[in-house]
């Protein structure tokens, strides 16, 4: 084998990495060569998250709470994707359980009645802090900022407006930890135990989070929770998006951009300060001596009342100086021209690390109809998987917690829930909808869906979600209720010219399609 003589390699101290900045930051051993290469180590998921994260998460949370565009990224996403809340909207398997559709629409009525009974409640969560959909969005919000977060399901008192005793209890992610502080092992990392095939088995719980500023020396104590009761019923909720094989907790949702974002954030501060400063119109007075006169020293009476003698400037003053006194002004240059065109590239690229676009993160739509449809569809897409991660992590599992109550205390019908698997399936079965995405262009757009629908392409309900983000099923009876007032008043429109609708029919009310923003739980 050829012997490969090391040689070494000056380094320039602009290019020196700290030890804690490249083994927590990028991941492994950090070797600058000519001033821009690396080498890193490759290592397992947990070896590359679990050591930053807790720094991560303190950043993440100190910039959403005071950098104008994390706090304006995280408002975009959490209105777009949770906004007043994902909805309940049941869909049992009507093939499975062999319902007819009138007992299918009688049985999803009913459920959804109950379910609302629970979820509108603030009593469903146990510190009362909001209702179901409220914390939909402390439920996504706490997951971009730390990573992670997780919900308790445990049981609460009966109440005379409160029947069901399941109740949520939402942990921030440093409350799930190693007992006692320590490091990860084997088996457990990240405050997870898991079994050999990683699934995971129990969860260490803190009594208090560890930086709460009551916190003692037993701050890492706590107990563990099981994920799943002797009864198989849910205990513990992760809600978190993994990224590789084998990972054990979730990273921040800006992670990525910490230092971006700092940086950025100074030197927006910097030139802030600069042109303030700018503002101000300074003058040097200049004499021999260097020894500036009483009155520009800022002289002072007694009492610490200003000298009536001081030279102040003001409109159309006249102020005479001493012999050999001459004046110069500051002149900072300030604004800079170059600052915004800077700042924008910049949040371009903050803008593509979010799958944000830069038009609808800077809330900044001067370009064309067509460029700013694309940056809203392309942000939807984005939003419609956030979407149905929300689903799958926190709703859909609640759901099928509370319907699992709901069954054993006989507030809803379901034969055969709890002896066939299948059966239980087919009865949890649901779509979880939010607001719609909204329109650019509304009268096309309504114009698309009536053609969707006039080819029996959509349904009305699909259709209605999409376009008004209400529910076709609740909203049919009160458009019935109208119509016939309308008719009997003698106010319907006329129908149009050449239209399908039959006499004293108001034509369809809903072109191209936008994207979906329903959420379909599949198996």
């Amino acid at each position: 084998m050829k012997h490969i003589a090391r040689r070494k390699v000056a380094v320039r101290p602009s290019t020196a990495v700290p030890a804690a900045l490249a083994s927590d930051t990028l991941g492994g051993a950090f070797a600058p060569l000519n001033g821009f290469r690396w080498v890193t180590i490759p290592r397992d998921a947990n070896a590359d998250t679990l050591r930053p994260l807790p720094l991560q998460r303190a950043q993440s949370r100190d910039l959403a709470r005071h950098n104008p565009v994390v706090v304006g990224a995280m408002g975009t996403y959490l209105d777009r994707v949770v906004g007043t809340g994902l909805a309940l909207v049941a869909a049992p398997d009507r093939r499975v359980l062999g319902w007819s559709d009138e007992r299918a629409e009688a049985w999803k009525h009913l459920v959804q009645t109950e379910f609302s009974l629970w979820a509108d409640n603030a009593d469903c969560d146990i510190t009362a802090a909001g209702n179901f959909y409220q914390r939909q969005r402390v439920v996504a919000g706490a997951r971009a900022e730390s990573g992670d977060c997780f919900s308790l399901l445990p049981d609460g008192e009966q109440t005379p407006t409160m029947p069901y005793r399941l109740r949520l209890q939402l942990l921030e992610a440093d409350r799930i930890g190693n007992p006692g502080g320590l490091s990860d092992t084997a088996d457990t990392a990240g405050g997870i135990q898991r079994d050999p095939n990683g699934r995971p088995l129990r969860y260490f719980v803190y009594h208090r989070h560890p930086g709460s500023s009551y916190a003692t020396s037993d701050r890492f104590a706590g107990q563990w929770v099981d994920a799943i009761g002797p009864s198989g019923r849910r205990r513990m909720l992760h809600h978190w998006q993994p990224t590789r094989p084998e990972q054990s907790r979730g990273v921040p949702w800006f992670a990525p951009i910490v230092a971006l974002l700092k940086d950025l954030h100074a030197y927006t501060d910097a030139e802030l300060k600069a042109a303030l400063v700018s503002s101000f119109f300074t003058t040097f007075v200049l004499t021999e001596t260097g020894d500036p006169a009483p009155i520009f020293a800022g002289a002072t009476l007694d009492e610490g009342r200003a000298d009536p003698s001081e030279i102040r400037m003001g409109p159309g003053a006249v102020v005479g100086l001493a012999r050999n006194e001459k004046v110069e002004f500051a002149d900072p240059s300030r604004p800079n021209t170059a600052f915004e065109a800077f700042v924008n590239a910049v949040t371009v690229q903050i803008g593509m690390a979010l799958s944000i676009p830069f038009e609808l993160l800077t809330k900044r739509f001067n370009a064309s109809y067509s460029a700013s449809r694309a940056a809203l569809l392309d942000a939807w897409m984005f939003f419609r998987t956030q979407r149905a991660w929300l689903a799958l992590s926190f709703c859909q599992p609640s759901y099928e917690t509370w319907l699992a109550e709901a069954v054993s205390m006989n507030r809803v019908a379901a034969p055969g829930f709890f002896s066939d698997p299948l059966l239980r399936w087919a009865y949890t079965r649901a779509a979880w909808h939010g607001d719609s995405q909204g329109s650019i262009n509304p009268k096309d757009e309504v114009a698309a869906y009536a053609a969707a629908l006039d080819a029996g392409l959509m349904t009305h309900e699909r259709a209605e979600w999409e376009l008004f983000g209400s529910d076709w099923n609740v909203t049919l009876a009160q458009k019935v209720a109208e119509h016939r007032r309308l008719a009997a008043e003698g106010l319907l429109p006329p129908p149009k010219p050449g239209a399908a609708a039959g006499p004293g029919e108001p034509s369809s009310p809903v072109s191209s399609p936008a994207p979906a923003t329903d959420t379909e739980v599949q198996p």
